[in-house]
């Protein structure tokens, strides 16, 4: 919906004079990336599978123990173990450990029998831990290695804190981009694995952690542009699946049935009861958006394939509302920083849609999972404020 009394003609005159401003984007367009082809998006087991050649000091990489002594030097920065002689593990022969992929049922397992260490990674990408499985797997640690010294890496996209605080390590994503980024700066490394670990690293930063800056600079733009490009969006022609229009409508027929809050200007995104309640709407459009909401539940969409976001504003705040969505960030992202202009708190994972057989009836139910999933997060959220 505009706000403004700008025309249609005149919003697209603007936008075509400050075109510049999508050089900003650049640095994330148009290039080809090895891991979109092989669409590996937040499929643990290939990432699992990455990381474990990278950490093999004697794999084909050439990096030789770059990666695994700068991820244990990482591991031991902010060190809560004070059972682990650190400096034993850190001055360690690299190339005397193995590493293995879904040994003993735990995601990347790092052997020395020489230093007589053992490295749990527990990989979560998408899911979340369950069936207390981190206490299992240390406890099968303990019993098949009660000599070593024993090391517990809790990695997620966002260095999510693990249920058992005390024994495992947090480690991000973004942790692991950081390292890969500073042995690319090495001119050592070969041109085909430098090619590969950037193409890697790209992909970590725009589809597993928050790329905080290229989130700005679209919002930016959006907030900016909004009138011309919701414009040229509708009017767009070119071939696509329809996924936009299948969204939206199954978001209303949600709507009927009193799920959510969706009305037709709202496109892919909406808003729910539950959550006004928490962070109700401003007096008037003064959020990032330029809208009332200072929170929005939006789909990120491509042509066979979407998944769902929760995102807040830190514009234009009220204090009320301000202390609620700290403690969100609290629960939801923790040690966040405050100091924001949208944050995303929650995003599920790919709902691929590629071999669909009868797409409108699968794109519907496959929309109605993810905001299923965004209510039951609702509910646990919820549950915490309280």
């Amino acid at each position: 919906m505009n706000n403004n009394n700008v025309t249609d003609e005149q919003a697209l005159k603007d936008f075509l004079l400050d075109i510049e401003c999508l050089e900003e984007l650049s640095p994330w367009a148009s290039k080809l990336n090895i891991f979109d082809v092989l669409r590996i998006e937040r499929q643990e087991i290939r990432h699992s599978n990455m990381l474990r050649w990278l950490l093999d000091a004697n794999e084909t990489h050439g990096i030789g123990d770059k990666f695994i002594s700068m991820f244990m030097q990482r591991v031991f920065s902010d060190n809560k173990l004070p059972q682990m002689d650190i400096f034993n593990c850190l001055l360690s022969d690299f190339y005397s450990f193995s590493v293995h992929r879904e040994s003993k049922h735990i995601d990347i397992l790092i052997i020395s029998h020489k230093e007589k260490i053992a490295v749990a990674i527990e990989n979560k990408v998408d899911s979340h831990e369950h069936s207390n499985q981190l206490n299992r797997y240390r406890m099968q640690m303990e019993q098949a290695y009660p000599d070593y010294q024993r090391l517990y890496v809790y990695l997620t996209p966002d260095g999510d804190t693990p249920s058992d605080e005390v024994n495992w390590q947090v480690f991000s994503y973004s942790d692991v981009a950081e390292i890969l980024e500073n042995i690319c700066e090495n001119p050592n490394v070969s041109e085909e694995t430098g090619l590969l670990i950037k193409n890697y690293v790209s992909f970590i930063r725009r589809d597993i952690v928050e790329d905080k800056r290229l989130i700005e600079i679209c919002n930016k733009i959006y907030s900016k542009h909004r009138q011309a490009l919701d414009l040229i969006y509708d009017n767009i022609t070119m071939y696509d699946s329809g996924i936009e229009s299948i969204i939206s409508n199954t978001l209303q027929k949600l709507n009927d049935e009193g799920k959510i809050i969706h009305e037709e200007d709202f496109g892919t995104c909406f808003r729910t009861a539950e959550m006004d309640k928490r962070i109700p709407l401003l007096d008037s459009p003064e959020s990032a958006w330029k809208t009332y909401s200072i929170y929005s539940y939006w789909f990120r969409y491509e042509t066979e394939r979407f998944y769902l976001i929760f995102e807040i504003t830190g514009k234009n705040v009220p204090e009320e509302q301000r202390a609620t969505m700290n403690k969100m960030i609290d629960i939801l992202k923790p040690n966040s920083n405050r100091d924001f202009t949208w944050k995303r708190l929650y995003r599920t994972g790919w709902f691929d849609l590629s071999n669909a057989t009868d797409f409108e009836a699968e794109a519907e139910q496959a929309v109605r999972k993810a905001v299923d999933e965004i209510l039951d997060m609702e509910e646990r959220l919820f549950a915490e404020l309280e």
